[in-house]
């Protein structure tokens, strides 16, 4: 009963967070469903920095005017990028990850530790009798993990900004890269979470990690690293990454597909130009695991006009971030970079090279400007500029 328990809160702090304190949200139920920010408390600790505050602002002084046109048009220009928010959202209390504690490695401290305590401290029970872990070697266990957790692409959609967001496993993934892709359905109805729902999009992915704590602590990182999480909207994106998984559990996530608006150009001011490089500085450092990733980005008539009527060389500077990000994972892991506007993907990495092979004698720093120059010709003809 012990280990029942500690297996169950254990499984709930890391899949749901500590509700007594706000620091998580649902992130997966067993009909395929996740939530988050459908509580008080979950929109409450996310504790937006002060230029979250200002936008805020922006939006209620927008809402006050009388002429709401112009009052967009001035707005706009003080705006920072729609994910801004989010990047700069502090994040949830940290949160240990599961792992094997042995009572007989205790100190007679934390023993005397672990007894005063209110609640039983997570531990690992003898698993003798479970042929699985008794009997088959660690990394026969990790492949049946991998067939039974793996190889899947969650769509991770959201209704609203603040509403829930809910995991689909898509079911077309051989049409994916396709320009309309819908293999599944928005459904805004809050889902149950019983393990033996009888749900015509049940995931069958919540049993196995609550079976034990050893199979959970065995198998959770494969949950992230072997599968392709894909997002519809970048407010469900980022709430998912910056508040509902715990900040060690980036790293593990291997391929990331992500659609977004850009309202306005990236360099249109200082805020925007911060939440830009920000942006791919999140990609650089916090998911340092990648192995793919694709940004499909809808331009906004604003944004479009500005990049048409730019000049490439000048363009090279908002285009930098995201191609010195792909040359830096590419160098350290072999990720593969993906920007798709106006229904054409540009593949970063083969641009970088095929301009380092066509300029052998020049160095990194103006190889990656050539190869910017030519990937943001590349945007702005796939956005109707002309050639």
């Amino acid at each position: 009963m012990l280990f029942a328990t500690v297996a169950t809160r254990d499984y709930c702090s890391l899949i749901t967070g500590n509700r007594e304190n706000g620091t998580g949200c649902d992130l997966l139920s067993d009909n395929g469903f996740g939530s988050v920010g459908s509580s008080p408390a979950c929109r409450t600790k996310a504790n937006m920095n002060s230029g979250s505050l200002s936008d805020s602002l922006i939006k209620a002084w927008v809402n006050l005017n009388p002429s709401t046109p112009w009052a967009n048009q001035l707005a706009e220009r003080i705006k920072g990028l729609p994910f801004g928010q989010y990047l700069h959202t502090a994040p949830p209390r940290r949160r240990a990850l599961t792992g094997h504690i042995d009572p007989e490695q205790l100190s007679l401290w934390q023993t005397f530790q672990n007894f005063s305590m209110g609640e039983p401290s997570p531990q690992t029970a003898d698993q003798g009798d479970c042929a699985l872990l008794s009997k088959l070697p660690l990394d026969v266990r990790m492949i049946i993990y991998e067939m039974v957790l793996g190889d899947m692409i969650f769509h991770l959609d959201v209704a609203n900004p603040r509403g829930r967001i809910l995991l689909q496993i898509c079911q077309q993934p051989d049409t994916i890269n396709e320009p309309v892709h819908q293999c599944h359905e928005l459904s805004i109805g809050r889902p149950s979470s019983a393990p033996g729902e009888d749900h015509r999009g049940a995931t069958g992915l919540v049993p196995l990690l609550v079976t034990c704590r050893q199979i959970y602590t065995e198998c959770i990182k494969t949950l992230y690293s072997a599968n392709t999480f894909e997002f519809t909207k970048h407010s469900a994106a980022f709430r998912f990454l910056k508040i509902m998984i715990p900040p060690q559990r980036l790293h593990d996530i291997r391929h990331f597909r992500m659609r977004m608006q850009l309202p306005h150009h990236p360099m249109i001011n200082n805020r925007s130009r911060r939440d830009w490089h920000d942006l791919f500085a999140f990609f650089t450092h916090e998911m340092s695991g990648l192995l793919s990733l694709r940004l499909a980005v809808q331009m906004l008539q604003p944004a479009q006009v500005r990049i048409q009527a730019t000049k490439d060389t000048d363009g090279a500077e908002w285009v930098m971030p995201m191609m010195a990000m792909a040359k830096d994972a590419y160098e350290k892991r072999g990720c593969r970079v993906r920007f798709v506007t106006g229904g054409v993907t540009h593949d970063l990495i083969e641009m970088f090279k095929k301009t380092a092979s066509e300029h052998t004698t020049e160095p990194t720093e103006v190889v990656l400007e050539l190869a910017s120059i030519h990937l943001h010709e590349r945007i702005r003809l796939s956005l109707g500029g002309r050639g």
